[in-house]
């Protein structure tokens, strides 16, 4: 993280590399501090820069800051219309901007608007620009990332001291995507479930969380068939990870976390195309979520405890592979008919969530890069949610908006359990036909879930295809800055 600083000055005096000015269109831009206004002002009136929403614009030594480099101009669009999540992007795509330059040293000015609390509108800012400060260089033959030295934000006479206060939690929550977009766009070869589960144990053991990591021995011996029939395979062999946070104090409530980590989903036998494989090295982004969210819980402090299960196994095809037509007893003692190997993410979870219904639990979520479905109905920035349990549905609705990482509830329509039943088993994986696959899928694994408070996120918006706002290309690290926002709320 660079050095962040939250200031009530203007940002007039601001010696760095480059000061970022987001701007409303029209007269809006008056509200700037007098010094930068007239600049902005002159380059609106000679029609180079209308405001318009992500319009960035730069600026060598501007008038009326005094030692600053550039200026980067950044328009928020019509007062009227904008809102905290457009602010957040609007401050991240001129941070990935200077990223990109290379600059180091980063001022911004908040905006002020009469339509939003001042406090959150610093918080939108705060987290615009340190979403936007990520570069993935570890696998370039120069493997230095671009990132930020220091961070200064000027308020223009605004209270600065909520958003002091909320510092350590948009630290931890950034910090938490951040580690999920690395997990996420680490290849393969180097992030399987050894590895992965011996980077879960390296940073259980830093952060002071409880940890247990079942081998294929341990699987075997507490009926995790499902997950062992998915790893058949491969020659890497199934891990599943428990992590455990638990608060100092008597804890409020217990809620655990489910993620899939298929490490890399070639489809198995039911093989996926060339082009269906490119992005499969982040099937795992599941795990990686519960993995950073359990780190930011012991940041945090969290008055909760939190269980974090990691189902990692690699699905490959090969003369071991579990077959279409093949009856697997999962561990709830459910037989389940598999049709398509490349649904395997459900059976992984329906272990999992079997073993979550056993600890006396509030609530269970479940995290999964499920189905193409969800984002064939959602596109790539939504995730979809379902549940057992409304109000939780609601609650992670609600944070998914406060956060900007937006989520969009799916029924659970009772009549298509019709197409999940089998012939020859109690349950079958896939639906047989290509209606509804997120909430058939979902409703597959309500049938592993015991508990009355369960919730099943389909990851539709963890990866982009390009660089948008704040979102580099590749993994966008969604989901522990909403989990954090409920579990704290």
């Amino acid at each position: 993280m660079p050095n962040i600083d939250i200031s009530s000055q203007t940002g007039k005096d601001f010696s760095g590399d480059v000061l970022i000015v987001p701007v409303f269109s029209g007269r809006e831009r008056h509200r700037l501090p007098l010094a930068i206004s007239k600049v902005a002002r002159q380059v609106m009136d000679e029609s180079d820069f209308k405001a318009d929403y992500l319009e960035v614009v730069p600026l060598h030594h501007p008038n009326g800051v005094k030692d600053c480099r550039w200026m980067l101009l950044v328009g928020l669009g019509e007062e009227e219309a904008v809102t905290h999540n457009k602010i957040r992007k609007a401050v991240g795509t001129a941070a990935r901007n200077a990223l990109k330059k290379g600059w180091k040293r980063v001022g911004i000015v908040s905006p002020s608007t009469s339509s939003l609390d001042h406090d959150e509108v610093q918080v939108a800012v705060l987290e615009g620009a340190l979403l936007a400060d990520y570069d993935f260089a570890a696998f370039k033959g120069k493997p230095e990332p671009k990132r930020f030295e220091s961070l200064d934000v000027f308020t223009n006479g605004d209270d600065t001291r909520k958003a002091r206060r909320r510092l350590p939690q948009i630290e931890a929550g950034v910090g938490a995507c951040h580690r999920v977009r690395d997990l996420a766009n680490t290849p393969a070869s180097d992030l399987h479930p050894e590895s992965f589960a011996a980077e879960a144990q390296k940073l259980a053991k830093a952060h002071k969380l409880g940890i247990e990591i079942l081998g294929p021995d341990e699987l075997a011996k507490g009926n995790f068939n499902a997950v062992l029939a998915v790893a058949k395979g491969s020659a890497r062999p199934a891990r599943v990870v428990k992590l455990e946070y638990k608060p100092k104090e008597k804890a409020k409530r217990h809620i655990v976390l489910v993620g899939k980590g298929v490490t890399f989903d070639s489809g198995g036998l039911s093989l996926k195309d060339a082009g269906g494989m490119e992005t499969m090295k982040d099937d795992m982004t599941g795990a990686a979520i519960v993995l950073a969210t359990l780190v930011a819980c012991a940041q945090m402090e969290a008055p909760i405890q939190v269980t974090g299960l990691m189902g990692l196994v690699e699905n490959m095809p090969s003369g071991t592979s579990y077959k279409p037509g093949d009856v697997i007893r999962a561990r709830s003692g459910k037989t389940i008919e598999v049709l398509n190997t490349d649904a395997e993410g459900r059976l992984v979870l329906a272990d999992l969530l079997d073993y979550a219904s056993g600890m006396d639990a509030d609530h269970i979520v479940d995290l999964a890069t499920l189905t193409g479905a969800c984002v064939v109905a959602l596109g790539d920035g939504v995730s979809g949610v379902m549940g057992t349990d409304q109000k939780l549905v609601e609650r992670l609705l609600d944070a998914g908006s406060r956060t900007g990482e937006y989520l969009w509830q799916l029924p659970l329509v009772e009549e298509y359990k019709e197409a999940l039943r089998s012939k020859v088993a109690d349950v079958k994986n896939i639906s047989g036909t290509k209606w509804g696959g997120s909430i058939t899928a979902g409703l597959f694994l309500s049938e592993f879930v015991s508990s009355a408070s369960w919730a099943h996120v389909d990851l539709s918006g963890n990866w982009s295809s390009s660089e948008r706002d704040f979102r580099p290309h590749g993994a966008t690290g969604e989901g522990p800055r909403w989990l954090l926002d409920w579990i704290l709320g």
